[in-house]
């Protein structure tokens, strides 16, 4: 195969952000055997030979490549496919730093496989809403301050399913019990939320009222 080395397609490829390295790295051979027409035509067996993984890793990185704009694919009968980089597919000056990843854009610095998807809201505003005075209220109660944030998540979706007062209720007996035990042995709030726990303190309480009365 004709080595081109296309000088326009190593650079197009150094600025774009990739879902991950393997992706990237197999855009960068594709960008050094690229010739004069931004185009090579590699098997799918030798990029997996150059790049180090799979034939079927290659094929989800050259899916994803040319789902995603940065390459097309050109299906040729009985020889490897030809493979066009698309170097014209930039928004600003020919370069788009941006991708695609679970219909979302994800922006530049997003990569890693953890994409920061752009949100209306920021996490200054998320914070606020969830922390409602109701919220507050059995965080002030709650014997120990840890993990606010997860609490409160946690807590906006319990209160959907149990009644503020009987939370409320389970959390002022549950602190009471506790006001002897070491902070270090009383769970996180957000796992004694998550687990329900303000169930059981209910339920306890519930069944020493009928031991009382049996007498």
């Amino acid at each position: 195969m004709l080595l081109g080395m296309s000088i326009e397609c190593l650079n197009f490829c150094i600025k774009q952000k990739c879902e991950t390295p393997t992706t990237k790295l197999v855009l960068f051979i594709l960008s050094n055997y690229a010739d004069e027409k931004h185009s090579c035509y590699p098997s799918e067996a030798k990029l997996a030979e150059l790049v180090g993984v799979s034939d079927r890793q290659i094929r989800r990185c050259l899916q994803w490549l040319e789902k995603n704009d940065f390459i097309r694919i050109e299906p040729r009968a009985g020889t490897s496919n030809r493979y066009y980089v698309r170097v014209s597919r930039g928004k600003s000056n020919g370069v788009d730093t941006s991708y695609q990843r679970d219909g979302h854009t994800v922006p530049e610095g997003g990569g890693h496989g953890s994409p920061n998807i752009l949100k209306s809201n920021t996490k200054a505003n998320t914070k606020e809403e969830l922390y409602s005075k109701e919220f507050e209220f059995f965080w002030k109660i709650y014997p120990r301050k840890i993990g606010k944030y997860g609490a409160a998540k946690i807590y906006k979706s319990a209160s959907k399913k149990h009644t503020h007062k009987l939370i409320y209720r389970s959390v002022e007996i549950f602190a009471k019990n506790n006001k002897m035990t070491e902070e270090r042995f009383i769970p996180h709030c957000a796992t004694w939320l998550n687990q329900k726990r303000f169930l059981d303190v209910v339920v306890e309480k519930k069944k020493n009222t009928l031991n009382h009365l049996a007498g």
